[in-house]
């Protein structure tokens, strides 16, 4: 697959009501990360600006994110994208539906 896939996570904020977009884009040592404030480089688990941006909108996350994040990333090479956006949409949902206590 190529590298240059782009990845996406729509995450609920508490603060505006709604789901905002984060995405990624492989890079040879982490990830292009990018949100409507910020982007830049990440590491592999998506340190520092992914997790100061979920920090910004009040957004708690679970403690595996980081691990899992990684996980997408030694993966994109060997998965199909629809395998590696399914990552990413699992970890949207979990955060989600922990942030809008509908679940």
């Amino acid at each position: 697959m190529s590298s240059a896939s782009r990845f996406k996570m729509q995450i609920y904020s508490p603060i505006w009501g709604q789901k905002d977009l984060y995405q990624f884009i492989k890079t040879k040592d982490g990830w292009k990360f990018e949100n409507y404030r910020c982007k830049g480089e990440v590491d592999r688990g998506g340190n520092p600006l992914f997790y100061k941006a979920l920090t910004s909108e009040s957004i708690s996350y679970p403690d595996y994110l980081e691990g899992y994040i990684s996980i997408a990333w030694e993966n994109v090479d060997t998965l199909n994208k629809e395998q590696v956006q399914n990552i990413f949409d699992r970890l949207s949902q979990s955060i989600s539906a922990n942030e809008n206590n509908f679940h």
